[in-house]
């Protein structure tokens, strides 16, 4: 009876608990769905705040970025009036040079008008070499001798380079070739290919464009040729040159999609490497288009040689003088910030390339960098600019092969990694190969497992060896012994088809594997043969740039022009 109440209080305690437990599974499902509605919310504000913070954020930068470019176009403003109000009185000498040679070209200038400019001068700009200088052709155009050498001489004592090249142009365009030739060979001889101003950009154009006759221009050619070997046998000058190309054709390398090649980002090894040379690659088609652009540009105004020298003249006479430099790299700078809407760091990037085209004096090999890469500073001519890159193919090819070179096909070979295998190929010819390498390995791996596991196990052996010995021993007692044998049987062939289905089931699995790893492989490989075919065109354009660098010449880029001209300009003095 107490048994029977145990039984009958256990099942109502257990109801109870169970009813209990059913509650406390409801309360915490209600919980639960309460927790996550909180959570849904909590996400939603967290959210919205973090679309709050991205917007502040945006506007700060464009606050920031608003103040950098207000700032950057005071400074300018700033910068040019400082410009204007220490070194004003410089343009003034500049544009009365210009003044002077086309009112002498119409004959509309008195003798006294030109003594009175030359006086003026003297007294406005002291210090300044261009004045002295403008008071001896001042004094040049109205025949007096004594002035004129008393202000070439001391216009000389102030620069002599200069001056040097300035009448060597103002020479030229009076038609006195032999004493032009006299001034240039001065100006020359003063050269120092290891630190030359920059108005060596004048002198070129002036001998690119064929404004000097033909025994300055073979006098130009030879001192090229020995600044080039100075320069050559020292170390240092060639390499900066090298570094300054590297950046030049990066910049002009387009990064590559990933979503290109997305087997082969998870599948191989080296994706990096292998993204950089896509980046190339493609990119190849980008530095073919700019050589061919400076190359094949052609000067669509002939201008006369008078027009060309007095072009040459302005670019000598209005180059910054060594005081003016930190203004003028002030507005440049600033020019650059307001161009990149603020971006600071963008815009220094620019300017440390301009910089080098800004400084006063250049290595020889600096310059005709300059001519090439920043030739909106330098402001070459377009046959200078032909020149300077023809005189520049040695270090654009060394930086250009250097950068292409993993771009052969026959160098690929790629490592390709699935799950535990590896393979390579270059070009996808291995495929089945490859295919069957897989296999194997998946075999290698999955096989025992699969194997192993025999289907009449240890199992089976035992209850057999049981069974057969109650049969023996029942063996008196048919039924009994029949039903030993069929429950033997039974458990028999229960464990064997477990066995074999068990089996089987690890043989689909491996065979899903392998349709799983050969979908990878055969896309992978497929990739990699987009990426050889692409380096194999790729290779065609490297072959027309390689052809393009040897072909040049930068004598070809040099303008004959035997022509006399008989332009009077004033007196007789040599």
């Amino acid at each position: 009876m107490a048994s029977n109440e145990a039984v009958v209080l256990s099942a109502a305690n257990l109801n109870i608990i169970e009813n209990n437990l059913g509650q406390l599974a409801k309360n915490i499902g209600d919980v639960s769905v309460n927790v996550n509605v909180v959570d849904t919310k909590v996400n939603k504000v967290t959210n919205s705040v973090k679309t709050i913070e991205d917007e502040i954020k945006n506007f700060m930068v464009e606050i920031r970025g608003s103040t950098i470019v207000a700032n950057a176009k005071q400074s300018i403003t700033m910068s040019q009036d400082e410009l204007n109000k220490q070194f004003g009185h410089y343009d003034n000498v500049r544009r009365k040079i210009n003044g002077i040679f086309q009112a002498t070209d119409m004959n509309a200038v008195k003798k006294s008008t030109i003594e009175n400019i030359s006086e003026q001068v003297i007294i406005d700009t002291p210090n300044y070499w261009l004045a002295p200088a403008l008071v001896s052709l001042c004094a040049w155009l109205t025949d007096d001798k004594d002035l004129a050498n008393r202000a070439l001489k001391e216009a000389m004592n102030r620069d002599d380079e200069k001056t040097s090249l300035l009448f060597c142009l103002i020479h030229f365009r009076a038609n006195r070739y032999e004493t032009a030739l006299k001034w240039l060979t001065r100006y020359l001889e003063m050269q120092d290919p290891t630190k030359m101003d920059n108005k060596i950009v004048t002198v070129l154009d002036a001998i690119t464009n064929g404004c000097f006759g033909v025994d300055a221009k073979n006098l130009c050619l030879h001192k090229i040729d020995e600044w080039i070997k100075e320069l050559s046998a020292q170390p240092g000058y060639k390499e900066i040159q090298i570094e300054r190309w590297q950046k030049y054709l990066n910049s002009l390398i387009e990064d590559r999609d990933d979503q290109d090649f997305t087997f082969i980002k998870k599948y191989t090894n080296d994706y990096d490497k292998i993204k950089r040379i896509l980046s190339i690659a493609n990119s190849e088609n980008n530095i073919l288009v700019e050589l061919q652009n400076i190359i094949n540009e052609e000067q669509t105004i002939n201008v006369s040689t008078i027009s060309q020298i007095d072009r040459l003249v302005n670019m000598l006479v209005f180059n910054y003088e060594n005081e003016e430099l930190d203004l003028k790299k002030d507005i440049v700078k600033n020019k650059l910030i307001v161009e990149e809407n603020g971006n600071v760091n963008k815009a220094l990037e620019k300017f440390q390339q301009t910089e080098l085209a800004l400084q006063k004096t250049n290595d020889f090999y600096s310059h005709l960098t300059n001519m090439v890469i920043e030739y909106k500073t330098t402001k070459p001519t377009i046959n200078t600019r032909k020149m300077a890159m023809a005189l520049s193919k040695d270090w654009i090819s060394e930086v250009y092969n250097d950068m292409s070179k993993n771009l052969e096909t026959n160098n690929i070979n790629i490592d390709i990694k699935i799950n535990n295998w590896t393979g390579s190929t270059a070009n996808g010819q291995n495929e089945k190969e490859l295919i069957e390498s897989l296999y194997q390995h998946i075999d290698n791996e999955t096989n025992p497992n699969i194997f192993n596991h025999k289907l009449f196990d240890a199992k089976m052996l035992i209850i057999t060896l049981i069974g057969i010995i109650l049969i023996i021993v029942s063996l008196k007692q048919p039924l009994i012994s029949l039903v030993i044998f069929i429950a033997i049987l039974i458990f028999d062939i229960y464990v064997f088809y477990t066995n074999y289905a068990e089996r089987q089931s690890k043989i689909k699995q491996r065979d899903n594997e392998k349709v799983q790893a050969k979908y990878l492989l055969q896309n992978t490989i497929g990739e990699i043969v987009d990426f050889y075919f692409i380096l194999k065109n790729s290779w065609e354009i490297n072959t027309k740039i390689n052809t393009l660098l040897n072909s040049l010449d930068y004598r070809n880029y040099i303008k004959n022009n035997e022509n006399k001209r008989n332009i009077q300009i004033g007196g007789n003095n040599g």
